[in-house]
C-alpha cells in the first residue's frame, strides 16, 4: 500500500507544481500587459499638407506633427521646381498615428535635354521641317511676316538659335518670310 501513497504524493506534487507555474506565468503575462499597455497606446495626429513645399520645410512640418518623412521617389515635373514635394501619401487632413511615415515624391524639376539645333536660316520651309524631324526635334510655332529681301517661304530666324543647347523642350519655332510687301 505504500506504493499507492507514493503515487498520490507524486501526482499531488506534480499538480501543485504545475498549478504554481501556470499561476506565475499568468501573473507575469498580466503584469506585462498592464505595464506595456500604455507604451503602445500612440495618439492620433492630423497629416499636414506638404505638397509644393521644399523638402526640408516638409520635413519640419511633418516632424512638428509627430510624423516621419519617407521619400518614396523622384520625378520630373514641368510645373513644380526642383526639390519640392509633388505628392504625399496619406493625403493632408488624414488622421494617423504619431510616428507614422508619410510617403512623398520629390520633384527633379523640368527635364533638361542636351540638343543639337541645326541652322535653318535661309532654308525653304519644307526643307527646314524635314531637317527638324531628322534631328528628332519638333516643329514648334511657325510665324509668317513680310520681308523686303528674303523670298517667300524661306526661314528668316529660329528659336532656339543653332548649336548645342540644354533645354526642356524639343520645339523649334520658325519665323518665315511671306515675301516683300
Amino acid at each position: 500500500m505504500d506504493w499507492i501513497g507514493k503515487i498520490f504524493r507524486f501526482i499531488f506534487k506534480s499538480f501543485f507544481t504545475m498549478t504554481f507555474i501556470i499561476f506565475v506565468v499568468g501573473a507575469g503575462a498580466l503584469s506585462a500587459f498592464l505595464v506595456f499597455q500604455n507604451m503602445f497606446d500612440v495618439s492620433d495626429t492630423v497629416v499636414p499638407s506638404v505638397i509644393g513645399d521644399e523638402l526640408n520645410v516638409a520635413q519640419e512640418k511633418l516632424y512638428d506633427a509627430g510624423l516621419k518623412i519617407y521619400v518614396s521617389g523622384e520625378e520630373y515635373d514641368e510645373r513644380i521646381s526642383r526639390n519640392k514635394i509633388i505628392a504625399q501619401d496619406p493625403a493632408s487632413g488624414a488622421n494617423v498615428k504619431k510616428n507614422r511615415e508619410i510617403y512623398v515624391v520629390v520633384s527633379k524639376g523640368s527635364k533638361v535635354i542636351a540638343l543639337n539645333i541645326p541652322d535653318l536660316k535661309n532654308k525653304e520651309l519644307k526643307e527646314a521641317i524635314v531637317i527638324i524631324e531628322e534631328f528628332g526635334l519638333i516643329v514648334g510655332r511657325i510665324t509668317y511676316t513680310n520681308h523686303f529681301s528674303v523670298p517667300k517661304d524661306v526661314v528668316i530666324a529660329q528659336t532656339p538659335e543653332p548649336g548645342n543647347i540644354n533645354s526642356n523642350s524639343k520645339n523649334v519655332n520658325l519665323l518665315v518670310s511671306k515675301g516683300p510687301y
